[in-house]
């Protein structure tokens, strides 16, 4: 008996007041970059847009009653038949949490003064506080307020906002379908929405409201069918005052009305600080518009980019699209769907074989025709067959035949539940793909292959991907701070010896050139494209940024010559070339447990000192050769060959810049050691400074001239 009393006493002053009723102060949603930077603003409410009930059409208020509460003009606040409705319906659900059958006067009550909490506490409180609002105010006055403070969707509060952003009108101008669609997106307003929702779901919610009007006689039921046949034109989203990061907004607040309500997330005025860096935002959305244009000619129509800190998985940049206000394709996100990744999916599984030490960067695999169970017969990107190659070699080089030699190690079963576990969880069908995914047949999505490329970057650890630092109430309480939560997928030595193979820049040059290097610092770096060039595809970090590029067209449709390296690999080096302008260069660090070994050539043998059939290699310790071999020396130069007479001179050859170092007789230079970029005192990863890998999946043609950054 006293929680009504206690209830209407604590309330007593929201009561009286209409705009504490209506709790529509300091409403919507701002969300700030990570420095405080204001980037997008949604949902605030201007008090001078309140009209009075004369002033809203008829057909809004009948359709609003019929379809909320048809007996709003007989009860005292609350509906006894409806919530025994509701009740019965909750138990025979399951779930005495789910309650319906509020009345006009409870949702006013509810959304404005209470909490969000769906108990018996607060669904006993709603009642005696509806009935103390129908005592102090008429039916008018009730359905006056509640039109002005409802939320409609797309930001607007209030029937005058709602007129105005989905039809262009006054209140007073709705038409019958008008009306009918506006109020049948109050149940779930975003996900009903016709201009950013589900137009479908839109028309069948309006259907409904048009259905209980003519169930409730204020309109025919030929009325009624004809209306929902009525198409409707909706007015332009302005998009003016959220120029920058619109994909990653609307994710932000999709993921803010999950944890806690639509309802709530507009109406608590939270202020959101986000992990969007505005600069890299900027920078990527100007790049990609930048080289989009440049792609359109050959077929290349889209592009998407995320960026990640892979120490705490906070997404500092991410573009969804080449342009948000494209009606075609704008508003699709390409950062979260799925497409096929090729060969830029080849170093998650390469990575675990490397810890289960079924492989080591030495490992010696045969790059040769084969066919696999009686009928798969995979090409290379070209059509040629290189013999027997070194892991390092063949994963820089994205060589296939290798590469399903490898996931027939690790097992295709194996692969997919690992690829899960890092993050890739549409990678669940094994059985279909076969030895096919050692190639990147199953779709993954780029955020989330970012995200498992920024766990080779820390050494081994995943940081779960978050978008928001934290959030507060209007009232300035702090209702979210984010926690950083982790997990450890690969070991460090095996993170640094793949690292090792994707920065090799000497080990992916005969496919590359320097087209992928990252000027002055490390960069480990994977493509990929698909069968006709559908996906391009380009994936790559240093140990503190790792970023993800996808290039296609939203349809499917091939592309022209634009592959991993030519289209997404551009992008990629032109926007962490950005990005990490002044900041440190940094190394990837090597465990202790790795080692530097002499290796006999195609042998996979310890090589006994040095030799012009050696190279040195990174091994996780107790992978390393134990067997030896003999390093080659080149014979000794004849003495008496200065005694030979002269051979008739020639004319010299003219040199061609385009071979490289050296004449064409010249000996084939030694490729340098992992990490040796000319300093003695480097013990780093790579054959150098910068580093990329090889091309990616299936049928990538390498460039014949690497395209240049600009």
């Amino acid at each position: 008996m006293l929680t009504p009393i206690v209830t209407y006493a604590y309330f007593a002053h929201d009561i009286s007041d209409r705009e504490r009723l209506m709790n529509r102060n300091n409403t919507g949603l701002i969300l700030r970059d990570r420095n405080g930077k204001v980037f997008y603003e949604f949902g605030h409410v201007s008090v001078n847009d309140d009209v009075p009930l004369t002033a809203i059409s008829d057909q809004m208020e009948h359709a609003l009653v019929a379809s909320e509460d048809k007996d709003f003009y007989q009860h005292d606040g609350f509906s006894p038949k409806g919530i025994a409705a509701a009740a019965y319906a909750d138990v025979m659900n399951k779930d005495a949490t789910r309650y319906g059958g509020s009345t006009l006067t409870q949702q006013l009550v509810k959304n404005k003064l209470l909490s969000s909490n769906k108990n018996f506490l607060r669904k006993y409180q709603e009642v005696a506080m509806a009935v103390a609002v129908e005592r102090k105010y008429t039916k008018e006055e009730i359905l006056d307020m509640y039109l002005n403070s409802v939320y409609f969707g797309e930001g607007a509060f209030g029937i005058s906002d709602a007129a105005k952003v989905y039809f262009d009108k006054k209140p007073q101008d709705l038409t019958l379908a008008e009306s009918s669609m506006l109020v049948g997106l109050l149940p779930a307003p975003s996900a009903y929405s016709p201009i950013s929702g589900n137009p479908n779901l839109a028309k069948a919610s309006q259907a409904k409201v048009l259905h209980r009007m003519a169930e409730n006689g204020y309109i025919s039921d030929a009325k009624a069918e004809a209306t929902v046949a009525t198409k409707l034109s909706y007015a332009d989203a302005s998009t003016s005052t959220n120029e920058y990061g619109q994909h990653f907004a609307t994710m932000v607040i999709r993921q803010l009305q999950a944890k806690y309500g639509e309802e709530r997330v507009t109406r608590s005025g939270f202020d959101v600080t986000t992990t969007l860096d505005l600069g890299k935002q900027k920078q990527a959305e100007r790049i990609i518009k930048q080289r989009v244009e440049v792609m359109k000619a050959n077929g290349g129509r889209n592009a998407s980019l995320v960026a990640i800190n892979p120490r705490n998985g906070e997404v500092q940049a991410l573009v969804g699209s080449v342009d948000w206000d494209n009606k075609q394709f704008g508003q699709v996100n390409m950062a979260t769907e799925l497409r096929q990744p090729g060969s830029s999916f080849k170093p998650i599984y390469y990575s675990k074989a490397l810890d289960d030490h079924a492989i080591t960067a030495a490992t010696v695999l045969n790059d040769h025709p084969v066919t696999f169970g009686g009928t798969y017969r995979p090409e290379n990107f070209d059509h040629v067959f290189k013999g027997q190659m070194a892991v390092r070699d063949a994963l820089a080089q994205s060589r296939n035949i290798p590469a399903i030699e490898v996931m027939q190690k690790v097992g295709v079963s194996a692969a997919a539940t690992d690829a899960q576990n890092l993050g890739l969880t549409s990678v669940n069908q094994p059985d279909k793909y076969g030895l096919t995914l050692a190639v990147g047949t199953a779709e993954v999505r780029l955020i989330d292959l970012t995200n498992a490329y920024a766990t080779f970057a820390d050494q081994g650890v995943q940081h779960q991907r978050t978008m928001v630092l934290n959030v507060k109430d209007k009232f300035d309480h702090t209702v979210f701070k984010a926690k950083d939560k982790k997990h450890s997928w690969r070991s460090p030595e095996a993170s640094f010896v793949l690292s090792s193979i994707l920065s090799d820049n000497a080990a992916r040059a005969p496919l590359y050139g320097s087209a992928l290097n990252l000027p002055g610092r490390p960069g480990a770096v994977k493509t990929g494209t698909t069968n006709d060039n559908v996906d391009a595809w380009t994936v790559g970090y240093t140990p503190q940024l790792v970023t993800g590029v996808w290039v296609g067209n939203n349809e499917h449709e091939p592309m022209i010559g634009l592959a991993g390296g030519t289209a997404a690999g551009v992008i990629w080096r032109m926007a962490m070339t950005e990005f990490l302008r002044g900041q440190p260069v940094e190394q990837f660090s090597k465990p202790d447990d790795v080692v530097r070994v002499s290796v006999c050539k195609g042998t996979e043998r310890r090589a006994q000192g040095g030799g012009g059939n050696t190279f040195s290699e990174y091994f996780i310790k107790g992978t390393e050769p134990t067997v030896s071999c003999v390093a080659t020396v080149a014979p000794p130069k004849p003495k008496n060959e200065d005694k030979k007479p002269p051979k008739e001179e020639k004319p010299k050859p003219v040199k061609d810049d385009n071979k490289g170092p050296g004449n064409a007789d010249d000996e084939e230079p030694e490729p340098p050691e992992p990490g040796d970029d000319g300093d003695p005192d480097d013990d780093g990863p790579g054959r150098g400074p910068g580093g990329g890998p090889g091309r990616g999946g299936g049928d990538e043609e390498p460039p014949t001239t690497p395209e240049r950054p600009d």
